[in-house]
């Protein structure tokens, strides 16, 4: 299975977009203009602030009435439906003993896939009634990727669950990145032998994060700062969410793997 979630031509003004109207909505086309260039430091100009939200939503991205701008319900009915039929089609193939035991997904950016990353999480937990998280990754995810609706969701979720990200890497960025996570209650460990970009473990579910090369680079690239103030977060996100930045996910759900892999 390879579900489109992709957003059709997306660039940081987009992503942006959706980002602000994840916490509000609706909002006119000029309240959101004043709100990218006052909070998120974008230089543009109304008239290509107009075309992005034209664009998404002639992509069913968002929706606009008299009151002004919103995010489609059904783009995101669309994330959560996809996340329900991976859960489920791997239930299935476990109850039923299928040699095949695993789903691929492709996302045409970055962002989709934390969204729907966020999302699964959610999913696991709604089923299970439980969460048991580890996270083996490159580098300290960036938090402010996430929405603040996202972030309201993961403080929820940390009360009842164990949640822990193991980073191969130690700059200034992860650190920095590290007491945001931990002020949430996500416990953070570095640990230079791990070997993976990014691994994530979900109670018996295991997604494996594939990244182009060039993305990668751009990641470490944005984290070697000798100092958190020389961080450059607004051509980072730029860099890592380039529509050019394929990401594949494989997911399986075998408990055997996945406690195992607790103990790596």
């Amino acid at each position: 299975m390879e579900p489109s979630l992709s957003i059709i031509g997306s660039s940081p003004t987009k992503e942006s977009i959706i980002k602000i109207l994840s916490e509000k909505w609706p909002l006119t086309a000029k309240k959101i203009h004043n709100i990218l260039k006052k909070d998120y430091s974008l230089s543009l100009t109304y008239q290509a602030t107009h075309k992005s939200l034209t664009e998404l939503t002639k992509n069913n991205i968002l929706e606009k009435t008299k009151q002004g701008y919103s995010l489609n319900k059904e783009w995101i009915k669309n994330l959560e439906d996809v996340s329900k039929k991976i859960i489920s089609d791997l239930e299935n193939k476990n109850k039923t003993k299928e040699i095949k035991t695993c789903e691929k997904m492709i996302f045409d950016n970055h962002s989709d896939f934390v969204r729907f990353s966020m999302n699964f999480i959610g999913k696991v937990f709604e089923q299970e009634k439980k969460l048991d998280i580890v996270f083996y990754f490159r580098h300290v995810p960036y938090p402010q990727i996430i929405s603040n609706e996202e972030i309201k969701g993961i403080k929820q979720l940390i009360k009842k669950a164990k949640w822990t990200i193991f980073s191969m890497n130690k700059t200034p960025v992860d650190e920095w990145c590290a007491k945001q996570w931990g002020k949430w209650g996500i416990s953070i460990k570095f640990d230079p032998k791990i070997n993976a970009d990014r691994l994530m473990v979900m109670n018996d579910y295991v997604m494996e994060v594939y990244s182009a090369q060039k993305s990668l680079k751009e990641w470490d690239m944005g984290y070697a700062v000798k100092s958190i103030h020389n961080f450059d977060a607004g051509s980072f996100a730029e860099n890592i969410l380039d529509t050019k930045f394929r990401v594949i996910v494989i997911t399986i759900k075998d408990k055997e793997i996945a406690d195992l892999l607790r103990k790596f």
